[in-house]
Formats: structure tokens, sequence, C-alpha cells
């Protein structure tokens, strides 16, 4: 199962708003803690993650991280709900009973991903600098190994700063019982029809502005393009074929196009209205081929308690089409299309997060911070067969994340 990966271009934008912070000490350093933990049994997630930070003698800049997650529970495979009793076989052979009326989930989700990435920043002359990186993270069943670099040039009294960076990643699938050919029947995966380990390739590009205003206000604008390749399928995820008295005949392995285009606007502003109290406001528009358009609100207000105390609430909304071969089951009496899916992530939706972080500086002066947030997930309900009335085959649901951090 594919962990999330975060953004290495993405990363390196959104710290240009702190970058100043980067440069207080030596070494700047970070470990944390998180736990997130979804309802209705369905995805638990702890992970623990450090991240270093060396500004040199001659101001270059090497930035280390490393990290593990560990993620338990059950999540919703794309096998519809009905009024009948279902049987789901994993890939390794374990069968799994759903009373009638539930949402199948696959209860033996269960997978540990490490990472690491290192970036180093170099002044290539004065007002530009250039800079290099790699990832890599294993689970069980997924690999990746990625490069990035880039270049940035201060003008203006280095009150404005332009950015391009690139990142290449190439990924390795290597599902459980093998690679299954899209649409081919369920019960078929440990079959001949199994594939082995398959690729993926995702490009992105990006290039930014960074500009300062005056003392209170900084702004950023990005403009990001991005190309996925090879096999974008989730080998764990079927779509059902349904009777028109909504009785599943056949779950089919999905099938997804073998290449995703995108692209992204970011901008952010960050305004300090007065010594205590500092705004930071940004806003993500995503457009892709697949027909995933979805638009990213996120507003943090951090307020100085003074006595070196600080909260800072945070809210954020998220919504998005569906892509354009997303359904939440099939008629069998259909002719099957080329792409289709029914995981819920590639669903119309709309989603909420609110959460409050507070810090605090220890005798050696150190700062500490707690967040804690809280997650909805809201789909847009669609009409089943007849013979499923009153059933909902993509529910929702709500999550937690506590996460504590201690910067050194």
């Amino acid at each position: 199962m594919q962990l999330k990966h975060s953004s290495t271009l993405a990363v390196a934008a959104l710290s240009l708003l702190g970058a100043g912070h980067a440069f207080a000490a030596e070494w700047e350093q970070e470990a944390s803690v998180l736990y997130y933990g979804e309802s209705d049994g369905r995805v638990k997630d702890g992970s623990l993650k450090y991240t270093g930070t060396r500004t040199a003698d001659n101001g270059d800049l090497l930035n280390l991280n490393v990290g593990i997650d560990t993620l338990t529970g059950a999540s919703p495979s794309g096998v519809t709900t009905t009024n009948q009793i279902q049987t789901i076989t994993s890939p390794s052979g374990h069968s799994n009973v759903t009373p009638a009326g539930e949402l199948p989930l696959d209860n033996r989700f269960k997978d540990t991903r490490v990472s690491a990435s290192v970036n180093w920043d170099h002044e290539l002359k004065p007002d530009l600098r250039g800079n290099v990186g790699a990832s890599f993270s294993k689970e069980y069943d997924y690999l990746h190994l990625g490069v990035n670099g880039g270049v940035s040039q201060a003008l203006n009294d280095k009150n404005t700063i332009l950015s391009a960076g690139f990142a290449i990643s190439q990924d390795a699938v290597e599902a459980v019982g093998g690679t299954p050919t899209p649409l081919s029947d369920s019960n078929q995966r440990l079959g001949d029809e199994a594939k082995g380990s398959e690729d993926k390739t995702v490009t992105e590009v990006l290039l930014g502005v960074t500009q300062v205003f005056n003392k209170k206000l900084v702004g950023q604008f990005n403009i990001g393009i991005s190309e996925d390749s090879g096999y974008l399928n989730d080998p764990y995820k079927y779509v059902s074929q349904v009777s028109p008295q909504g009785i599943v005949s056949t779950n089919l392995h999905e099938s997804r196009p073998d290449s995703r285009s995108g692209q992204n606007l970011y901008g952010a502003l960050k305004y300090k209205a007065t010594d205590r109290l500092t705004s930071t406001s940004s806003a993500r528009l995503h457009t892709d081929d697949w027909g995933v358009d979805s638009v990213t609100i996120d507003q943090k207000i951090r307020v100085d308690m003074g006595n070196k105390r600080s909260i800072e609430p945070h809210v954020r909304y998220y919504s998005q089409k569906a892509a354009d071969f997303y359904t939440v089951q099939l008629n069998e009496q259909d002719p099957l299309p080329q792409y289709t899916t029914a995981d819920y992530r590639l669903s119309e939706l709309d989603a909420y997060t609110v959460g409050l972080t507070y810090r605090w500086e220890d005798k050696a002066n150190r700062e500490w911070r707690i967040t804690g947030e809280m997650y909805k997930q809201e789909p847009t309900k669609q009409t089943l067969t007849a013979g499923q009335a009153d059933l909902n085959a993509n529910p929702g649901f709500t999550a937690q994340m506590i996460s504590l951090g201690l910067t050194f």
C-alpha cells in the first residue's frame, strides 16, 4: 500500500516563508512524534520524524530528514455495500466476512515505511544559490527513489527571490501476490494474470517568487507542473459489478490511465499585525487531466502569549471534484469502461480541518510544541440501485491527529 509522499518541491517552497528562521543557529533540529486515527476502526498511523538543518560558516545549508511510519487498521477496498453478506479474499488468501448493510473494509491493512532525504543549498555567486537533493523511502510493497534540484536568485536588495526547481522520482510497486491486470476478476489475483513489479515515474517542475512587501508583510506565489506515468493503479482496490437487484456479481481490479498531468497554483501571505499576532494565509488550486480539480484554503493565526509561550489556531478547507472515471459501482449489464475506480480518494468530496498548536520554551531555550487537529471528510453521496436503498458506498469519516515536537 503506497503511503502518501510529501512533495519535495512543495516542502522547499513552503519553507521560503520561514527562511529567516533557518539561519538562527548553526544547527537547528526538530524531533517529533505523531498519531493519526480515523473513525470506525479505519486507518491508524504512528510516526517518528527527525529534521536537522546545519548552517556552515560559508552560508551553505545542509538539511536532513529521517522518518518511520506505521499504519494499521482497516481501509475501504472499493467493494460496494449490499444487503447480502459478502466474503472478500485478500491477496494473501485471507477471507473477510462483511455483514449485510455494512461497507466492506480490508481489515488486514498494515504497513511500515522508512524514509530519508538530504538537501544541500550552496551560494553559487552573490545573490544566486543552487540546491540539490535526494530522497528514499521503502514500504513492504513500495520503493521510492528521487532526486531534486533548483536555483534561487535574490533581487531588489534581497526583497525579491525568484526560484525554479525540479524533482524526478522512480518508484516500484511490488504488490502482495503480484500486480493484477486491470479489470481482471479479483478471484484470479493469485493466478496467471498477476504480474511482478511495476514502475511509476513522477516528474515535477516548480517556478516561484517570494516578495517582502514591507516589515510586516511577505508573500509567495508558485506555479507547479507534474507528470506521472507508468503503473498508477492501486493494486488493492476493486470495483464491484452489481445487478439491478443490488447483488454483487463480480469484483474487478480497478483500471486507471497510465499517465496523469497536473498543474498547481499556490499563493501565501504572512502578515505580522502586531508584535504578538502573526497571520499566515494560503490557497492552492489544482487541476489535472483525470478531472480531479481541487481547491485548498488554509489559515493560521499565531498569538504570542508572553513568557515564551504562544498558541496558533488553524483551519483548513479542501474540496475536490471526482475523477472522470470514478464510480461507486458498475451495472453488470453495461459494457466495461476502459478506465474505472471506486477509490474514495478520487471521489467528489469536501474536507475540513480545525486544530490548535501550543508552543513554549523550557529553561534550556528549547522550543516544544503540541498540536491537536480534527479532520472530517464528506463525500458527495451517490444513489445506488433499488436493491441497495438507504445504503451508502462512500460514507466518509472523521479523524483525530495529535503531535508533539521539540526544536533544539
